[in-house]
């Protein structure tokens, strides 16, 4: 018996896989994401991803959503003009004092951008 409960816990442990990736919104959801120093502001539901900076008023930058490229710490979104790494894990904006689920890393025409993405949970 003491041979087969090693053989047993292999057996068992290559039958256990991992949680499936989070779906992408749905179309009538957004994941917002934004930043200060500059101030920008990212939206994204299922059909595109729209990037806005605020001292370029009018200006945006809407991409189509591609499918998210899961990583160890979140998902990465690359598109020809946008990539856009959501790392989950707790986020200050350092203004407000309003804590977010996710760090947010974003390249916008090669221009770097860092801030804090998905639904404030409140004060810290």
């Amino acid at each position: 018996m003491k041979k087969i409960a090693p053989l047993l816990a292999v057996l068992l442990a290559g039958c256990i896989t991992p949680p499936p990736p989070p779906p992408p919104p749905p179309t009538g959801q957004l994941y917002v994401a934004l930043g200060t120093e500059p101030f920008w502001r990212l939206t994204m539901n299922s059909a595109e991803i729209v990037f806005t900076e605020a001292n370029v008023p009018g200006v945006q930058i809407a991409q189509p959503t591609p499918p998210p490229i899961i990583g160890v710490a979140g998902e990465i979104y690359r598109t020809p003009r946008i990539s856009l790494n959501v790392v989950h894990g707790s986020c200050s904006d350092g203004m407000s004092g309003r804590v977010y689920p996710d760090k947010v890393q974003l390249s916008v025409d090669g221009r770097a951008f860092q801030g804090c993405g998905g639904e404030p949970t409140g004060q810290p």
